[in-house]
C-alpha cells in the first residue's frame, strides 16, 4: 500500500484494535483483522477500492490501465462482500478516517452522504437520501458521533459533531454539535458529553499519519 492509503486504513485499523497492538508489526495486525473481522474486512477493502478509483484520474498510459484493472479487480471483491455481509456502503461515498461499523449486520449508507471523522455505526442503520420536500439531499455527518442499531437518518440535514443517535431514532432534522437524539419521531438531548466512553481508540485526524518508514505513535 502506498502511504496515502496506508495512512486512512490504518486509521481505520487503530479504532478496533487500540493500543493492545501498537507495538505489533503493523502490516501483520492488519492482516489479522482482516481475517477476524467481517467489518474491518469491508472497510478496508472499501477504502482500497475508492483509492484505485481516484488514481485513474491522476495518471495516464500504463499507470492508468494498471490503476483501472486494480480498480475493477477490488470493486468485483467489494461486491462480493457487500452480498455476503449486508453492508450497503458504496466505495464513492464520502468517509472520514477512523470509520468503526460496530456489530456484524446489514447497513445502508447512501453514496451521495459525507460522514466525518471518528464516527460508530451500528447494525440496522439506515443514512440515505430524501427526495423530496425542503429536505431533499443527503445526511452530512460530523466528526464524534454514535449511531445506534436500527437508527434512521435522512434527507439534507447536518448532524453535528459529539453527537449520540440511540438506537431506533428516526432523524430528519440539523442536530447541534453535543447532542442526544432519542426515539421515532426524534427529540434532541443536549449533552456536552453525549458520546463520552461511547467511541473508543479516536484517531486524531488532524495529527494521525503513517508513513513507509514507519508508524508513527497513535
Amino acid at each position: 500500500m502506498t502511504d496515502e492509503l496506508k495512512d486512512i486504513v490504518y486509521a481505520d485499523l487503530f479504532r478496533y484494535t487500540g493500543n493492545t497492538r501498537r507495538y505489533k508489526n503493523i502490516y501483520a495486525c492488519y492482516l489479522e483483522e482482516r481475517m477476524s473481522s467481517p467489518e474491518f474486512s469491508y472497510i478496508s477493502t472499501m477504502r482500497r477500492t475508492r483509492y484505485y478509483f481516484d488514481q485513474i484520474a491522476k495518471h495516464d498510459g500504463f499507470i492508468k490501465k494498471l490503476y483501472k484493472l486494480k480498480f475493477r479487480f477490488m470493486n468485483f471483491r467489494l461486491d462480493r462482500l457487500s452480498r455476503k455481509y449486508h453492508f450497503q456502503i458504496p466505495y464513492d461515498t464520502d468517509i472520514g478516517k477512523g470509520f468503526y461499523l460496530a456489530h456484524f449486520g446489514r447497513v445502508i449508507i447512501h453514496p451521495k452522504s459525507v460522514i466525518g471523522h471518528n464516527v460508530n455505526v451500528s447494525t440496522g442503520v439506515v443514512i440515505g437520501t430524501q427526495f423530496r420536500g425542503k429536505r431533499k439531499g443527503s445526511p452530512h455527518i460530523g466528526n464524534y458521533v454514535w449511531i445506534g442499531a436500527n437508527a434512521i437518518i435522512v434527507g439534507n440535514i447536518n448532524i453535528g459533531n459529539n453527537v449520540l443517535i440511540a438506537p431506533g431514532a428516526y432523524v430528519n432534522f440539523d442536530v447541534p454539535d453535543g447532542s442526544i437524539v432519542i426515539g421515532n419521531p426524534g427529540l434532541i438531548r443536549r449533552s456536552p458529553g453525549a458520546t463520552l466512553n461511547y467511541i473508543n481508540n479516536t484517531i486524531l485526524f488532524d495529527e494521525y499519519n503513517v508513513r513507509s518508514d514507519g508508524v508513527r505513535q497513535w
